[in-house]
């Protein structure tokens, strides 16, 4: 899964109505069992509420579409959240490593402004767990696992991960053994050549891989690359690379903490640049009218920060409110993102502490 392209795949759709369904779920057993049953209330929900926006026997037909996706759920692999999003067009479920709120919404846009928030906000990556004996390739979310790629991921041209070097002798994972180079070389060109596969499947995006092993194994690999601008990272400290994913995505949780940082200390950089250039602009009614003329290049907003309001589409216009109420936004700060992404322009999230008295949103504009 990558998020990214879960997001660009769904704003390619044309459906009318988009319908989404999204909700908390579990990855344990047994709390896991409640979540079949609150997506089942949320598709009755869906179901009374559907007639009101289309034909009742198009209405009847999607929700029968989306009562048989819901049937080929199995819900012991959730990860934090799951969402199916609806259309003529067919039905698609995805599981997300982050929360959101229970809801079903019926709208002309698929609601993904969690999936827009998580991509600007987390850091999203690869891990590649390289062992002497074995080579395993774990996708992390900020702390968190999602999946090992195994024989149920296609990647058919070349071997699936786990790959098993057959040649490796017996005993340690390090690669320390005398005349072992050979097969080393020939074991992670093999590696590499199936990360590549992955990396370059048309419907994803290459996330950055973090190498995970022993020095000598993570400089080997290095060299074997066809893509060595795709590692981001190197941790060389594990003592266990055949622990469980989670104990794995722990053991990088230091570099993809630098990864944040250097995103973040980025990001500041521009704001320097926007300021001396008078390119820098706080004021929310003016980052709006910007960012729908196509002129923000970068926003950046305080990570956390919320604000209610209430948006004026037609006089292209921000009214900052301190409370929800009759037509006011849970979060004007998601109507911004959103709009700066379908124009061209990138969002970074950055810690208070390190903002400082910058603000909390603030604005780069192109000219």
């Amino acid at each position: 899964m990558n998020l990214t392209s879960e997001l660009q795949q769904l704003n390619q759709r044309e459906a009318n109505p988009a319908i989404s369904i999204l909700m908390p779920t579990h990855r344990t057993f047994p709390d896991n069992k409640q979540d079949p049953i609150q997506l089942k209330n949320l598709i009755k929900e869906l179901e009374q509420r559907l007639p009101e926006h289309m034909d009742k026997a198009e209405a009847a037909a999607l929700i029968e579409a989306i009562n048989a996706e819901a049937e080929t759920l199995d819900h012991n692999y959730n990860l934090d959240s799951l969402a199916l999003f609806a259309g003529a067009d067919g039905v698609h479920s995805v599981r997300f490593p982050f929360p959101v709120q229970p809801r079903a919404v019926i709208d002309h846009n698929f609601a993904t402004r969690d999936l827009v928030r998580a991509i600007s906000d987390k850091v999203q990556y690869l891990v590649l767990v390289l062992a002497k004996s074995e080579a395993r390739l774990i996708e992390g979310f900020d702390a968190r696992p999602v999946r090992e790629f195994d024989g149920d991921v296609q990647h058919k041209r070349n071997h699936q991960f786990p790959i098993r070097n057959d040649q490796a002798f017996i005993g340690s994972d390090r690669a320390d053994t005398p005349g072992d180079s050979a097969y080393l070389r020939e074991f992670f060109n093999r590696v590499d050549k199936s990360l590549q596969e992955i990396q370059g499947q048309n419907e994803r995006e290459r996330l950055g891989v973090i190498l995970l092993g022993d020095a000598q194994n993570v400089g080997l690999f290095k060299q074997m690359s066809d893509r060595p601008a795709d590692i981001v990272a190197e941790v060389t400290s594990a003592a266990d690379l055949h622990a469980d994913p989670a104990v794995i995505i722990d053991n990088v949780q230091e570099a993809v903490q630098v990864l944040r940082k250097s995103r973040e200390e980025q990001a500041m950089g521009h704001i320097g640049q926007a300021r001396s250039a008078n390119q820098l602009h706080t004021d929310l009614s003016t980052i709006y009218r910007l960012a729908s003329e196509g002129n923000a290049a970068r926003l950046f907003v305080q990570r956390g920060f919320i604000q209610p309001g209430v948006v004026d589409a037609e006089n292209v216009s921000i009214e900052p409110r301190d409370a929800s109420g009759d037509g006011v936004m849970d979060d004007v700060v998601d109507e911004l993102i959103e709009t700066v992404l379908a124009n061209g322009g990138e969002v970074s999230f950055i810690d208070a502490a390190t903002l400082g008295d910058n603000g909390t949103v603030l604005l780069q504009s192109r000219y």
